[in-house]
């Protein structure tokens, strides 16, 4: 198989323009990428990834064998679940190729670089409003999907975001927001369920996005969930964010539940090397990260895996990414995506959850306080936020309690 090769580009802080920073090529599932030498004698300029693709003297660049070849920083940029399977649906085709999957892609991306050799398209990418949203999904017989807005609203082409839930990126207040829909397969009240969890995690002490719900007629559930990786500033420009995965962070490749290193406290220590700067105290990162899979245990969202976690370049250094994705399951097993402990233990019980926790710079009662105090927040403002939304205080389930 011949050697295909495109450019990389980035957003550097501060700026509404990319810039070449290097090359990627891939030949037989193996990938290499050079930045170029240009790129790196920018004031300014940034390593995409400072562990795994770091500036070094040698000219010779980095190879990547997992993922097919993608490293990480552009597996994340590359669309999957729904954002790939619409793509496909548009383009007509199948797309195994994972350059084609990059160029074609929406320049919607998380984070704040792109692979591509026509970075004009990306550029010109525009969202719809929230507004436009609604106005769709009011449009729509009863009996057709919410999801199907994604592809009719006004000036949508697909998206770039993952996940298998129907979303999209749109302009609301503002800012650019990433709007998730209730599909076909979805358990009842999946945005609403969603917001819910997001609005106690904040009420918890947990660093979270900021999110908003609409109820859309009778039956419609649209959530907003801010992107932590944009920022449109006062000129109207959009600033991007450079944004690593935990499943980058973490060197993983293919998702196997039960890997050893799947987990929250190989992630810990992860913060350690990519977030320990003398000034930057990685213990409090550390402990907003044992906050969070508590958390997740408690409302029962299983689907904590590594690409629902995430660090985020911002004010010079690498930092946690705002907490998202905390869904509820409505049937929990019981069992986090990710190991809670060193051991390897994913089982979403207290005991595990205290068992290791002076890993995460938390002593065994401030543990246990977190967790009696956030049950306690949970089962009272779970009504509370389900009435501001138009509904009744029992009508949706509250989440299962931590065994």
């Amino acid at each position: 198989m011949s050697a295909r090769s495109k450019p990389v580009w980035v957003w550097l802080p501060g700026q509404s323009e990319p810039q070449r920073c290097g090359s990627f090529t891939l030949e037989g599932g193996v990938g290499r990428f050079v930045y170029d030498p240009a790129y790196r004698e920018l004031p300014g300029a940034l390593a995409l990834d400072p562990l795994n693709l770091p500036f070094t003297r040698s000219a010779r660049g980095w190879r990547e064998t997992r993922q097919g070849g993608l490293f990480g920083v552009f597996r994340d940029a590359s669309p999957e679940g729904f954002g790939l399977a619409l793509l496909e649906q548009l383009q007509g085709v199948s797309l195994t190729d994972p350059l084609q999957r990059l160029e074609l892609s929406e320049g919607d991306a998380v984070g704040a670089v792109e692979v591509c050799d026509d970075i004009e398209r990306k550029l010109a990418f525009q969202a719809p409003t929230s507004q436009d949203l609604m106005d769709f999904l009011r449009s729509l017989p009863p009996e057709r999907p919410s999801s199907q807005a994604v592809r009719g609203v006004k000036g949508l082409h697909g998206t770039s975001l993952g996940g298998e839930r129907p979303k999209l990126t749109v302009m609301h207040q503002g800012q650019l927001w990433i709007a998730k829909l209730q599909d076909r397969g979805d358990p009842p009240h999946a945005p609403l369920r969603e917001y819910l969890a997001m609005r106690l995690a904040a009420r918890c002490g947990v660093q979270a996005a900021e999110v908003a719900f609409h109820r859309v007629g009778d039956e419609r559930e649209l959530l907003l969930v801010r992107r932590f990786d944009r920022e449109v500033d006062a000129q109207g420009r959009t600033l991007r964010r450079l944004y690593a995965s935990a499943h980058t962070v973490l060197r993983l490749d293919q998702p196997t539940r039960g890997d050893r290193s799947r987990s929250y406290v190989a992630l810990a220590h992860e913060l350690q090397r990519w977030c320990g700067r003398s000034d930057v105290d990685s213990t409090r990162l550390k402990r907003e990260l044992w906050r969070r899979m508590a958390f997740n245990a408690l409302c029962g969202n299983g689907d904590d895996h590594p690409r629902n976690h995430g660090l985020l370049f911002t004010d010079g250094r690498w930092g946690l990414a705002d907490a998202f994705d905390i869904a509820p399951y409505l049937t929990f097993s019981g069992t986090l995506a990710m190991a809670v402990t060193r051991a390897g233990r994913s089982e979403a019980t207290q005991a595990n959850l205290l068992h290791d926790c002076a890993l995460f710079g938390t002593t065994m009662e401030e543990a246990r306080e977190f967790l009696s105090t956030s049950r306690e927040r949970i089962t009272e403002a779970w009504p509370q936020e389900l009435v501001a939304c138009g509904y009744r205080g029992d009508e949706v389930l509250l989440p299962p309690a931590l065994a």
